[in-house]
């Protein structure tokens, strides 16, 4: 019988016995503090108020099964509710939505894109989305040029705003543009993270190399392979020196939405991934802890209550063979999430502007690669 290729790894990711992250020193000291501690802001209270409003405006036109309180875990400490209303009418604003997607994330285009089912919501409120053509296992360097060159393409319409939203590996790419590319920062209105791997994942450290060889030979797989150091950009000690050399304010305002779910929520392909991470903690999602993917700086909006595919990538919808198999928890209202969080935008950036230091000299891109080729 033959086994599936993704079925083979899981069952070989099972069975590495050891530390999901070598013992070293040679990394920036570290402190797991709370967020207050840590220079991150809260949110979460205004940002439950707009995803409630908008869940129940949806609910109303077209009824589903995921409730507002089953898409945000309340954790302790959720500031107070504020009460204000929640606008549901016509846009003021027009954002154009430049998505970052993560790992391996180009070579399954063909068939499934980051939060593509909310295209439609978004052409109805007036928003556009954009899909930056990053490669799928290049590094966050050249990943970060590929979306500088893109930002810099754009042709906005008058009255437009641009939105970066990164997800997974497709947040350190994005924040390593924000931070090499200085001319970035007057076009990007505000930074998103979406399950983003900002302290990278353990699982970096005993995924094999060879992965990302077979990935590509998976039938029907297209991909631009890049220069092949994806993996190694995202060992912990990799991404905790970006974060040190990183400015402790981010050079635009930013926003963090974490992903975990208990192991019984988690897609049977992530499932060996979750309970490797639950080593360290059981609040993951089955690729990244639910305290890596917090962009400092950052204003925490929430915890979203679904595993890493599903916050972000409709496998159910598009894929349908593959996830009654495999990717079997994948239902989350993403077009219902990202209206929310443009809602929530749109709040904070009509409001008075927010004086920041001045952000320190860039330093160079630490490479310039190009594109990389396409494997097929």
């Amino acid at each position: 019988m033959r086994i599936p290729p993704c079925v083979a790894l899981s069952l070989l990711l099972a069975a590495c016995a050891g530390p999901l992250v070598p013992f070293a020193t040679d990394t920036p000291p570290l402190i797991l503090t709370t967020i207050d501690k840590a220079g991150i802001g809260d949110d979460r209270a205004r940002f439950r108020e707009i995803l409630c409003a908008v869940e129940a405006d949806h609910g109303a036109r077209w009824p589903h099964d995921r409730p507002c309180e089953r898409i945000l875990w309340k954790v302790d400490g959720e500031p107070s509710p504020s009460g204000r209303p929640v606008s549901l009418g016509p846009p003021a604003m027009r954002f154009r939505v430049v998505l970052v997607s993560g790992f391996g994330a180009d070579c399954f285009a063909p068939y499934v894109r980051l939060l593509e089912d909310a295209e439609p919501l978004m052409r109805e409120l007036g928003h556009r989305l954009e899909q930056v053509p990053v490669t799928a296992f290049g590094s966050v360097a050249q990943n970060a040029r590929i979306l500088r060159d893109f930002v810099e393409g754009l042709a906005l319409e008058p009255g437009e705003r641009i939105v970066l939203l990164g997800y997974s590996k497709g947040v350190p790419d994005s924040l390593e543009a924000l931070r090499s590319y200085p001319e970035l920062r007057e076009k990007i209105a505000a930074f998103v993270s979406l399950a983003g791997a900002v302290n990278g994942s353990p699982l970096a450290e005993v995924v094999p190399g060879w992965i990302e060889e077979l990935v590509a030979l998976l039938p029907g797989t297209a991909c631009h392979m890049g220069d092949g150091r994806a993996l190694r950009d995202l060992r912990p000690k990799v991404r905790l020196e970006a974060v040190a050399e990183a400015p402790a304010i981010p050079p635009v305002p930013s926003f963090s939405l974490v992903s975990f779910a208990p192991e019984k929520e988690i897609s049977s392909l992530l499932r060996p991934f979750w309970g490797k991470l639950a080593g360290a903690d059981p609040r993951n999602d089955g690729q990244v802890l639910w305290y890596d993917q917090l962009v400092p700086g950052s204003t925490l909006l929430g915890y979203l209550r679904g595993d890493h595919l599903a916050v972000g990538v409709p496998v159910a919808e598009r894929m349908p063979l593959l996830a009654a198999e495999r990717i079997d928890r994948n239902g989350f209202p993403r077009a219902i999430l990202l209206e929310a969080v443009l809602r929530y935008l749109e709040e904070r950036l009509g409001g008075p502007r927010v004086t920041r230091p001045p952000a320190a000299a860039a330093p160079p891109p630490r490479s310039s690669p190009d594109g990389g080729s396409r494997r097929s």
